[in-house]
């Protein structure tokens, strides 16, 4: 084995219509995009029984190792997990899904080192490329619903969401209205959870 090969990361992120594995490579203290891949769920990731939960995150994770030399493989494993995962006090994953992702890293061989929650790396992403706190609103649009974060100063202030409405754009219009701050930021980041 050479070093490069011993310095690869697998990022796991769940969403409730996909998973997404990314191989990350660690480069004089950064990190590189080797390959990724996603695979869909059949139903939302709630409501998916472990054993599909399983087989669909091996499908992702085998399809995105195929670039590697046959004897390697990923094992250490961050995840990108979604808000409502996490206890907003602690912190920490919440035991049903923490018990979900532990059967997950048992059943594949996974180490995990480590969790994000994916709308939160995505304001640190663009707060590190704009060099400053964002102030907008973002917009997560999946299959079935459409969630709005107001954020301030990096800082997520308040959460709203709504199943869809007519369109997207017709959703996000009437999301607007439940925030409960007298101004709203000038922009809207959009950004879709579901590939379709």
């Amino acid at each position: 084995f050479s070093p490069d090969d011993l310095r690869k990361i697998l990022s796991l992120i769940l969403t409730d219509e996909k998973v997404g594995a990314v191989i990350l490579q660690v480069d004089n203290g950064a990190l590189r995009k080797i390959n990724s891949s996603e695979a869909s769920f059949t139903e939302s990731v709630e409501d998916l029984s472990m054993e599909d939960l399983i087989a669909v995150v091996d499908k992702a994770i085998s399809r995105a190792e195929e670039i590697l030399p046959p004897h390697i493989q990923t094992h250490k494993t961050v995840f990108g997990v979604k808000e409502n995962w996490v206890e907003s006090e602690t912190k920490k994953i919440k035991k049903e899904y923490l018990d979900k992702l532990k059967k997950v890293c048992n059943a594949l061989d996974l180490t995990p080192i480590g969790f994000m929650v994916t709308s939160e790396a995505i304001t640190y992403f663009m707060q590190d490329e704009e060099g400053a706190p964002v102030s907008a609103i973002v917009a997560e649009i999946s299959k079935d619903s459409v969630i709005l974060r107001l954020l301030r100063g990096g800082k997520i202030l308040e959460s709203v969401n709504s199943p869809h409405l007519e369109s997207a754009p017709a959703t996000i219009d009437k999301l607007l209205g439940h925030f409960t701050v007298p101004v709203l930021p000038a922009r809207i980041v959009v950004f879709q959870s579901n590939p379709d």
